[in-house]
């Protein structure tokens, strides 16, 4: 009952995202073309990680947040402005705190400001000798990485072509499609990072 009722005042409080939602990272998403940043959480970066298991977490931060956005009605409740002009929200899937799962299953840190928690978070990523002086020699969008993805998805599911948008590889269990997969094409790709319908 409890839960019901939580939903229901969440439904009240919450705008309805009435078209797509795309993810641009683990903690950014574009609902009805409206960027939002979801409050309160910091995910590993997949622009421009600091080393390669950043960028690995960051996949994984995008894939799980995908697969949550997907289970239930996306709504999110407006808490202001970030300097970037974009949208702060808490961002729901039915009852279900995105953030909030997001950091409690390991996939974001709790966000605040300031030089030292940064580097706490990025130590946390790339290991307790990163600094926030570190740039990372590969890639944005490593092969390697890639790679290793390819491979899985390629277990999971045989796709005898290219899909012709994401609603058919989600249908088919094939989403994320990898670059270099039968069902990949670049304008599954938003992002352009190598994996197509996050």
């Amino acid at each position: 009952m409890q839960r019901i009722l939580l939903a229901a005042a969440i439904a009240a409080l919450a705008t309805p995202a009435l078209a797509g939602v795309n993810i641009v990272d683990g903690d950014t998403i574009k609902i009805d073309g409206q960027t939002i940043r979801i409050v309160e959480i910091d995910t590993p970066e997949s622009y421009q990680p600091r080393c390669e298991a950043e960028l690995v977490k960051a996949l994984d931060a995008k894939e799980r947040l995908r697969q949550l956005l997907d289970s239930d009605e996306v709504t999110f409740k407006p808490t202001g402005r970030d300097r970037y002009g974009r949208t702060l929200a808490k961002v729901f899937a039915g009852g279900t705190n995105v953030g909030k799962t997001l950091i409690a299953e390991g996939h974001a840190l709790p966000y605040q400001p300031g030089a030292a928690a940064k580097l706490n978070r990025l130590q946390a990523w790339c290991g307790p000798a990163a600094t926030l002086e570190d740039v990372w020699g590969g890639s944005a969008k490593p092969l390697t990485v890639v790679a290793a993805r390819k491979k899985q998805s390629d277990e999971q599911s045989v796709v005898s072509g290219p899909f012709p948008n994401c609603a058919a590889a989600r249908a088919a269990g094939a989403a994320p499609v990898y670059a270099g997969d039968p069902g990949y094409q670049p304008k599954l790709d938003r992002d352009h990072d190598g994996v197509g319908c996050e």
